[in-house]
């Protein structure tokens, strides 16, 4: 039986003072930094379905790595459109990073890339693995989605938002969102990973475009285009390398990310351990699209998006507490 939905408040301090820390810390990886709280310009010229990412904000952690490669449980399914109206938001606009249902494309497996109001406006890609290892990148009509996703709920209003603008990477972390993550960690009644139940945490969820700049990303190819053995089903694990990376992506690219500093828990909502997850497509009609890692050309990117903190983390279908109950 499919984990309870389970809740946790988030900590959601004025905007005016995580900029201070998110450009403190960006400042440490990045030759040109812009921090600002402004309001959101409409995102729906970007390729967004919703205007803005404000209003009753809520971060949604969906299933688990067990659900995306275990043979036994890949036949479960979320529906995004469903989630949303559970949290109260049968209107809601949702975008981040999930697995493709192969349901609907045919058997394949593949990088669900989210932007789309529940009940209405759909503008999400998928991208999948093609015959020659090339990406394949389509429209992706259907709110269900296989294994795990890593969402953005609110109203989709427009709102003050964390506008966030980066130029040459100089430091050592690579990934913008890991950046973004780290600099907010680095505020002190902020928790980080592995802090106790009860502790302050952050969960902010946005948009970036990869203005210059190429990046490294992969796309989860189709199960029966893996020849070796890559799951340990005992360990719920991954033992070896199976995806299909890509070095090539860029720029115009639109990414929608969701970041946390940790879990607000202590650990019992078993959240995704990167912290954060973010997929993209390409804004023109270049076949780019999939799972963002971090840049390749550090003298050349340039990043510039909008933030937004959610007040709310809500966990759907916990595989893991699952996993712990049984005998």
């Amino acid at each position: 039986m499919m984990e309870a939905m389970k809740r946790a408040p988030l900590w959601t301090p004025p905007l005016e003072e995580l900029a201070h820390f998110l450009r403190a810390g960006l400042q440490a990886n990045y030759a040109f930094v812009e921090v600002e709280v402004t309001e959101c310009p409409d995102l729906r010229t970007l390729g967004c379905a919703s205007q803005g990412i404000s209003g009753s904000t809520v971060l949604l952690e969906v299933g688990g790595e067990p659900y995306a490669h275990n043979p036994k449980y890949r036949h479960v399914t979320f529906d995004m459109a469903e989630m949303a109206d559970d949290c109260g938001q049968a209107e809601g606009s949702l975008f981040g990073a999930g697995m493709a249902f192969p349901g609907v494309l045919d058997g394949h497996c593949g990088e669900v890339i989210a932007t789309l109001q529940a009940g209405g406006v759909n503008r999400s890609k998928v991208a999948r693995v093609g015959p020659r290892q090339e990406c394949v990148v389509e429209p992706y009509s259907s709110t269900r989605h296989s294994g795990l996703s890593n969402l953005f709920l609110c109203e989709g209003r427009p709102g003050p938002v964390l506008k966030v603008s980066v130029e040459r990477r100089t430091g050592g972390e690579r990934s913008f969102t890991q950046a973004l993550r780290k600099s907010l960690q680095a505020h002190p009644q902020i928790g980080g990973d592995g802090a106790p139940a009860g502790a302050r945490q952050v969960g902010l969820g946005g948009v970036f475009v990869v203005e210059a700049g190429r990046i490294r990303s992969h796309v989860m190819p189709d199960y029966e285009c893996i020849a070796h053995r890559y799951y340990d089903t005992e360990a719920e694990e991954v033992v070896a390398e199976f995806l299909q990376f890509y070095e090539h992506m860029g720029p115009d690219l639109l990414c929608f990310a969701v970041c946390w500093t940790g879990d607000p828990t202590g650990g019992r909502l078993h959240l995704r351990e990167s912290g954060e997850h973010t997929h993209f497509f390409h804004m023109g009609d270049l076949s780019q699209a999939g799972h963002y890692h971090y840049d390749v050309s550090p003298d050349t990117i340039r990043y510039a998006g909008y933030f937004n903190v959610a007040a709310e983390l809500v966990r759907v279908g916990d595989i893991y507490a699952e996993i712990e109950r049984q005998p």
